[in-house]
């Protein structure tokens, strides 16, 4: 299997970080999508069992 140049630069071959890896910042980070209030992301516990300090809703993941 080979792999345009450009392909691998861009992250098109295996082994990349996918869509689930850390963004520009190296920081992923829970939102609520209600109010907009975001907490850093622990890792081990999914944002969606967060509930938000501010209003109580349960908070997403922001990717």
């Amino acid at each position: 299997m080979f792999l345009e140049m450009e392909e691998i630069s861009r992250g098109g071959g295996r082994g990349g970080m996918g869509v689930f890896g850390p963004g520009p910042g190296g920081q992923c980070v829970c939102i609520n999508p209600n109010c907009g209030y975001k907490v850093p992301h622990q890792r081990g516990v999914p944002c969606n069992t967060l509930k938000c300090s501010k209003c109580g809703s349960p908070m997403i993941r922001e990717r």
